[in-house]
């Protein structure tokens, strides 16, 4: 069985004005070791049940935001790897944060019914 491979840092929340907390370096003139993760600020947008971008590529150890903004109407968001489920409206996206903690590609659904395409048309998580 396959372990989930991607942490959660953050809980759901309703709006976009989340901020992440970040420490303070302990001597403020050392150089970031080219290691250090990145921060990832991605929209997703729905529109007639197809979202843009549908593939998020980010590299292992990053940090990700992502917001998921429909245009037209309510959908659901499923995220399993990370237990993450959401309801977005245009007036109140969803967004969440997680650490991109392992390699691979891990799937994103709108739980919105659209057509016999529904299905297929969803997106996916890719961590490098």
């Amino acid at each position: 069985m396959k372990l989930p491979l991607i942490a959660l840092l953050g809980v759901a929340c309703l709006t976009t004005s989340m901020s992440l907390a970040v420490a303070a370096p302990s001597t403020p003139n050392r150089v970031a070791p080219a290691t250090a993760r990145k921060f990832h600020k991605v929209t997703i947008v729905a529109v007639e049940g197809k979202i843009s971008p549908d593939i998020v590529l980010v590299r292992r150890g990053d940090l990700v935001r992502l917001t998921f903004q429909p245009k037209d109407g309510t959908y659901g968001v499923y995220i399993p790897v990370l237990k993450f489920k959401g309801k977005a409206t245009p007036e109140h996206p969803v967004t969440f944060e997680f650490a991109a903690s392992s390699e691979g590609e891990y799937e994103m659904r709108c739980t919105r019914y659209w057509s016999m395409k529904h299905w297929t048309e969803n997106g996916k998580i890719v961590v490098e």
